[in-house]
């Protein structure tokens, strides 16, 4: 599109979202739908439709102001819930840059020492802190100078994303928790002169898990339940679910299993732990997955994070390949155990479903 094509474009959505004026609907509920709008007219325009069929077709699957406004005006929890979700995503967003501006220079500042061999270490240590310092600065003032054009985009990402940001949130967020543990390992505290006892390391790797789990856990699901459409109650979640939703159902219980390794102490009071999630985690998914259309292909799905552990673990500790293999296996029992009996017990339900 030319310069006059895309001022006259841009003409015609903002006496589009004119008819929104005196509606229920905030400011940036609005630019979302004008952003969607555009998107959709673009799309249609590349497919040689002329201008005045792509603007009809994308007005009518976004919506006329009318009949948008009323649906969303009467139900204001929609904002509370956004405004949750950006808060959730706010989070763990924090927690990624921590682990990226704060805990990964002192994690690998021997390695990059190391490696450039620089002849002050100290200075240079201290002007890559310095550095760091002035980067986040410039970049919180363009995120706050452009801050609605990012969570605009941010937003529309999300809706036309959910399910694979709602793994980037797990795979992100615990990095972001063993980039800590590990600083936490490897730096001990000056009041303790022999670095720290295995009580203390086990109250500290509870105490992680009790902050990065929950955090990953609610953002992740919320993600996939707030934009999930059709997902008015827990049973409906469940009939929708997809071999996306299952492979992030099986991180999400993953999650947890994986904290629970890095608890010190009686490796027999450590396996139990491990084995004892592994039931009631898996169970639990292959009870929400008996609701499910395709069961079987989403029990595949959801057992793809166990698997790659399995696999990992097979590679990097020979010695261990028999446990890692009775982990496995648990979680495959406790699927198929809970998906069978929750077919059993549901079959009524899951054929009127269908």
């Amino acid at each position: 599109m030319d310069t006059y094509q895309t001022a006259a474009l841009d003409a015609r959505i903002q006496n589009w979202k004119q008819h929104f004026a005196g509606s229920q609907l905030t400011e940036a509920d609005i630019d979302e739908l004008a952003t969607l709008l555009k998107d959709t007219y673009l799309e249609l325009r590349a497919t040689n439709l002329s201008d005045e069929e792509a603007w009809l077709v994308a007005t009518h699957r976004v919506g006329q102001p009318e009949p948008v406004v009323e649906p969303l005006e009467k139900p204001s929890a929609g904002n509370a819930n956004r405004n949750w979700m950006m808060m959730l995503w706010g989070a763990v967003g924090v927690l990624i840059l921590q682990a990226i501006f704060i805990v990964m220079p002192q994690v690998f500042n021997q390695t990059v020492i190391s490696v450039l061999q620089p002849d002050d270490s100290d200075s240079f240590i201290k002007n890559e802190y310095y550095a760091m310092a002035v980067i986040l600065f410039v970049l919180f003032i363009l995120v706050t100078l452009r801050s609605g054009y990012f969570i605009n985009r941010f937003t529309n990402s999300l809706t036309k994303n959910a399910s694979l940001y709602a793994i980037v949130a797990i795979i992100a967020g615990l990095w972001a928790g063993f980039c800590s543990y590990i600083t936490f390992v490897k730096y001990p505290m000056a009041a303790t002169i022999n670095g720290y006892s295995d009580d203390t390391r086990t109250a500290f790797s509870v105490l992680m898990f009790g902050f990065y789990f929950p955090l990953i856990f609610v953002a992740a699901f919320a993600t996939i339940r707030y934009y999930a459409r059709e997902s008015v109650s827990f049973k409906e979640f469940n009939r929708n679910i997809n071999w996306k939703h299952a492979v992030i159902l099986g991180l999400l219980a993953q999650t947890p299993i994986q904290f629970s390794h890095i608890f010190s102490g009686d490796d027999t009071v450590r396996m139990t732990i491990i084995i004892s999630l592994s039931v009631i985690l898996f169970s639990i998914i292959g009870w929400m997955l008996s609701y499910s259309k395709n069961g079987i292909g989403n029990i595949a799905a959801a057992q793809v994070a166990p698997l790659f552990i399995l696999l990992m673990g097979c590679v990097m500790n020979e010695e261990a390949r028999v446990i890692f293999f009775i982990f496995y296996i648990t979680k495959i029992v406790a699927l198929f155990s809970s998906y069978y009996i929750g077919k059993f017990r549901n079959q009524p339900e899951v054929l009127l479903a269908q």
